[in-house]
């Protein structure tokens, strides 16, 4: 059954029954939410623009959740998942996505799927037979392990990953986002097929998972139809979450791993912010001036790039990994060897600057006018839709967040910018993790 309180807009919920959020000519786009008595949350947006439909399960799992001794645990779980159910075969839910011409994905948090408005029944049918009766055959396990294996071979030979990775270790401590999400040899060696169930029918819960739905079909159909798929659904208590201190770095902290390539990459930075950070606004903002601006206008590719000449690819971010943990301040340049401590510099220099004094107007206007004006972009798609779904309700945006956005954006002063920098940028603490070819 559905909690009729929630479907009739109860107000301790952000999103009410019925809620238009923009239109475009006459066609209004309507935004619906429930919570199934199993404690699936379930949010439905009624788009009639294109006839498809775009589903997105969302369960809350991943490497937050796993040990340092079975790192890579949730993307086998993931890839495992379109490998045969109860019911079908891998070769089977193969065949019936394609024969109706849709898509349909796993990760290592769900499932997605994309079809035509009239095969919703069938998509949701799929999605929810992988989400709730996965097999887990020894023999597929064991394929994808070896897969998994050879994956991690290969970012081996892969030296700007190897130091991305090599940051993460440094930014993140003990905390499990210290790990490659896809593990290390040794752990993904010793995973067996008990492991991967006991993670599974830990997390894989219906009181864990939010599914959005958008597409060209009505509310009631909606409703109706994952109440029969997903209805019968078993919840479970969920275990404690541990609680991880991210460590903040003391000076300049270096690591160092030696590659013969022709280019050196580096990573500097260090623990940045939650997605709910009450700043985050202000440090978007801040970050299209600083190391994220279109086209290379930011003041770093600006300098590194087209000044300096040091490489095609550099930038600088505090929000991009912000979530519901703490993401990092990065950046990145990928150069030669003989440039990298002008790079690293550079990088400082910047920093330094804008902690210092004043953006000046045009530089924020620029920014805001970016931020708000590609904004409409996310939203092309039934899946960037669905995607925005589960954003808000992960992190509690409320249902007029699409309103609320560019105001957010256009209310930031100088003065923000300013205070923020200071507040959020260490030039004096951070990491760097060098992977290239200098001297050993």
């Amino acid at each position: 059954m559905v909690d009729n309180k929630i479907f009739t807009g109860s107000p301790a919920h952000p999103f009410s029954p019925v809620s238009e959020i923009f239109s475009r000519g006459n066609r209004g786009f309507q935004t619906y939410r429930w919570i199934l008595d199993n404690g699936l949350t379930v949010l439905f947006l009624e788009n009639h623009v294109l006839p498809v439909v775009s589903i997105e399960a969302f369960v809350n799992a991943g490497e937050r959740y796993i040990p340092d001794e079975k790192a890579g645990l949730a993307v086998l779980t993931g890839r495992l998942l379109e490998e045969g159910t109860t019911s079908r075969s891998a070769l089977e839910i193969a065949q019936a996505i394609e024969s109706v011409g849709g898509n349909l994905q796993t990760q290592s948090r769900g499932v997605s799927a994309q079809v035509l408005a009239k095969d919703m029944t069938l998509a949701l049918d799929l999605v929810a037979d992988m989400l709730i009766h996965p097999i887990f055959d020894q023999k597929c396990f064991e394929k994808e392990r070896q897969r998994l294996l050879g994956m991690l071979a290969g970012d081996d030979d892969n030296p700007s990953l190897v130091a991305y990775n090599l940051f993460h270790e440094m930014v993140y401590g003990s905390h499990p986002y210290h790990r490659p999400q896809k593990g290390y040899k040794e752990t993904v060696q010793k995973l067996t097929q008990a492991d991967l169930i006991a993670y599974y029918l830990t997390y894989f819960v219906p009181n864990n998972t939010i599914l959005a739905i958008v597409g060209d079909v009505a509310p009631t159909e909606v409703i109706a139809q994952v109440q029969r798929y997903f209805g019968a659904w078993t919840p479970r208590a969920l275990p404690p979450q541990s609680i991880f201190e991210i460590p903040q770095p003391v000076g300049c902290i270096t690591q160092q791993i030696y590659k013969e390539k022709e280019q050196t990459h580096l990573y500097l930075g260090h623990p940045g912010i939650t997605r709910t950070n009450p700043d985050y606004y202000t440090l978007l903002t801040m970050d299209h001036i600083l190391g994220t601006g279109p086209g290379f206008t930011d003041r770093i590719s600006r300098k590194l790039r087209d000044e300096q000449g040091l490489a095609y690819t550099v930038y600088a971010t505090i929000t991009l990994s912000a979530s519901s943990e703490p993401g990092t301040f990065l950046a990145y340049i990928g150069t030669s060897q003989e440039n990298m401590n002008l790079a690293i510099e550079g990088f400082l220099e910047e920093m330094r600057k804008i902690r210092a004094e004043q953006v000046s107007p045009e530089e924020l206007e620029l920014a805001k006018n970016y931020l708000t004006g590609s904004y409409v972009f996310h939203f092309e798609t039934s899946t960037q839709l669905a995607q925005y779904l589960i954003h808000t309700e992960r992190f509690q945006l409320g249902e007029d967040f699409l309103w609320k956005y560019p105001q957010l954006i256009q209310s930031v002063t100088v003065d923000d910018i300013l205070r923020v920098a200071q507040q959020y940028l260490h030039p004096e603490n951070y990491y760097t993790a060098i992977v290239g070819a200098f001297p050993g």
